[in-house]
Formats: C-alpha cells, sequence, structure tokens
C-alpha cells in the first residue's frame, strides 16, 4: 500500500499499520500515545480543526488502520499511489 498526503506530498509505504504508524511518528501528537490513541486523535484533530468527519472501523489495530488510511483517501487527504 502506498499514499501521498495532500497537504505536504509526504508518501507512505507499507501496510495500513506500518503507515500509520510512520504518520504517528511525525504527527505533533503526544510521543506516548498508543496507534490506536493516535488514530482517535487525528479522527478529532480533523474535525475540530477542519470540520471533516473520518469515520473509523474496526475492532483490532489493523482493521482500524486501514480503515483509517481509507478515510483519509475517501476525505481527498490522501491519494493512492
Amino acid at each position: 500500500m502506498r499514499i501521498r498526503m495532500a497537504v505536504d506530498g509526504r508518501v507512505f509505504e507499507g501496510t495500513a499499520v506500518q503507515i500509520v504508524e510512520a504518520m504517528r511518528s511525525v504527527a505533533f501528537a503526544p510521543s506516548d500515545v498508543s496507534l490506536d490513541g493516535y488514530i482517535d486523535w487525528a479522527v478529532e484533530q480533523a474535525a475540530s480543526m477542519n470540520d471533516v468527519v473520518l469515520v473509523v472501523q474496526g475492532e483490532s489495530v489493523q482493521e482500524r488502520a486501514q480503515s483509517f488510511v481509507k478515510a483519509l483517501v475517501g476525505a481527498g487527504w490522501a491519494v493512492w499511489l
């Protein structure tokens, strides 16, 4: 899986979990937040700062990461490469 972020052109590649982990590593999120916590934080930031609703579903981290990446693409914040 490979995506490019629309806002800065940054490219992330790997599994959905690897992509979200890489995004977390460069985000202004708290450094001690779990991957699930980062996804929740990013969804909240999108809603509060940009009025964008990112719907993330799934029970496992893998499912939620995949849903999050798809939501970013669906919102136009990333594109598939």
